[in-house]
């Protein structure tokens, strides 16, 4: 699969089946990972792999109350009934977490930025783009709190925990349709 097909072709998986994901796989999503862009390059990135299931059944409860106090919050009713089902599904999750003292130059301007976060964010790309091109089925999933998923991995407090990717083999009956191009403002300068 070229480059560009991989990303064409990538989509967001709710719907594992259980079978479990091959270490060798495992490990050549976590190398992709690591070859990311970070500033100065100073990988501000920790994994940590779980394929415990305590650690998805425990997220799952945390989410699940989670999603009803923003519900709450937001207004937004649709969030109430979204199922989080697949986390119990994930044969494998991939919490990405990401270094705050380790931002690049950009951290000494005015209005600094957050190139840690930058940084984790391409991190996860490519482990979705790896997981893709080696037949994997994978999901960003941000919808946790903090403190959660610091209680339930094991993350050290001054850690951010920026995202968890849920990974494992497609249930191929889930598979998503195709999208049709998105609009999105682009503007050119010449």
């Amino acid at each position: 699969m070229n480059v560009i097909e991989t990303l064409l072709t990538r989509r967001s998986c709710r719907k594992f089946i259980q079978k479990p994901v091959e270490r060798e796989k495992i490990e050549t999503i976590l190398q992709c990972a690591i070859f990311a862009p970070s500033p100065a390059n100073k990988q501000p990135w920790e994994f940590i792999v779980s394929t415990n299931p305590k650690c998805n059944q425990d997220l799952k409860s945390a989410v699940e109350r989670s999603k009803l106090e923003i519900a709450d919050r937001s207004g937004w009713k649709w969030l109430t009934p979204y199922s989080v089902d697949f986390l119990l599904e994930a044969p494998v999750l991939i919490v990405v977490t990401g270094d705050p003292e380790r931002n690049g130059a950009e951290q000494f301007l005015d209005e600094p930025g957050k190139g840690y976060e930058h940084a984790c964010c391409a991190a996860i790309e490519n482990i979705l783009l790896a997981a893709h091109g080696l037949g994997l089925a994978a999901l960003w999933f941000s919808l946790f709190e903090k403190r959660d998923a610091r209680r339930i991995f094991g993350i050290d407090e001054q850690a951010d925990p920026v995202a968890i990717v849920c990974l494992g083999y497609s249930d191929v009956s889930s598979a998503a349709p195709a999208r049709k191009a998105l609009t999105t403002k682009v503007k050119y300068l010449n």
